[in-house]
Protein backbone atom coordinates (compact mmCIF):
# COMPACT_ATOMS: atom_id res chain seq x y z
CA UNK A 1 0.00 0.00 0.00
CA UNK A 2 1.12 3.68 -0.66
CA UNK A 3 1.62 5.96 1.96
CA UNK A 4 -0.81 8.53 0.89
CA UNK A 5 -0.22 11.40 3.26
CA UNK A 6 2.84 12.20 1.15
CA UNK A 7 1.06 12.68 -2.22
CA UNK A 8 1.51 15.92 -3.79
CA UNK A 9 -1.56 17.19 -5.43
CA UNK A 10 -1.05 17.67 -9.30
CA UNK A 11 0.50 14.14 -8.84
CA UNK A 12 -0.65 11.54 -10.75
CA UNK A 13 -1.40 7.88 -9.86
CA UNK A 14 -2.14 4.50 -11.27
CA UNK A 15 -5.02 3.24 -9.56
CA UNK A 16 -6.88 -0.14 -9.35
CA UNK A 17 -8.55 -1.44 -12.09
CA UNK A 18 -5.70 0.19 -15.04
CA UNK A 19 -6.81 3.74 -14.42
CA UNK A 20 -4.97 6.96 -14.34
CA UNK A 21 -5.85 9.78 -12.17
CA UNK A 22 -5.01 13.15 -11.28
CA UNK A 23 -4.58 14.18 -7.12
CA UNK A 24 -7.00 17.56 -6.59
CA UNK A 25 -7.24 17.05 -2.80
CA UNK A 26 -4.86 15.27 -0.78
CA UNK A 27 -7.57 14.59 2.76
CA UNK A 28 -4.70 14.83 4.88
CA UNK A 29 -5.59 11.50 7.02
CA UNK A 30 -3.55 8.77 5.04
CA UNK A 31 -6.38 7.03 3.93
CA UNK A 32 -8.51 9.46 1.07
CA UNK A 33 -7.09 11.41 -1.98
CA UNK A 34 -10.47 13.14 -4.29
CA UNK A 35 -8.97 11.97 -7.82
CA UNK A 36 -9.71 12.92 -11.18
CA UNK A 37 -9.75 10.33 -13.66
CA UNK A 38 -7.35 10.47 -16.45
CA UNK A 39 -8.57 7.57 -18.26
CA UNK A 40 -11.45 5.09 -18.64
CA UNK A 41 -15.26 5.83 -19.40
CA UNK A 42 -15.34 8.23 -16.72
CA UNK A 43 -12.68 10.18 -17.56
CA UNK A 44 -12.70 13.98 -16.27
CA UNK A 45 -15.13 12.66 -13.44
CA UNK A 46 -13.78 13.56 -9.75
CA UNK A 47 -14.09 10.90 -7.09
CA UNK A 48 -12.61 9.88 -3.51
CA UNK A 49 -9.85 7.33 -4.29
CA UNK A 50 -9.10 5.04 -1.06
CA UNK A 51 -4.94 4.30 -0.61
CA UNK A 52 -5.78 0.67 -0.88
CA UNK A 53 -6.36 1.57 -4.77
CA UNK A 54 -3.53 2.87 -5.27
CA UNK A 55 -0.99 0.93 -7.11
CA UNK A 56 1.75 3.51 -8.07
CA UNK A 57 2.56 6.88 -7.74
CA UNK A 58 4.10 8.25 -11.08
Amino acid sequence: MIVVNDVAVGARLLIAGGLTAEVIENMGDGEWLRVRLLSGGDAGAEELCHATDVLEVA
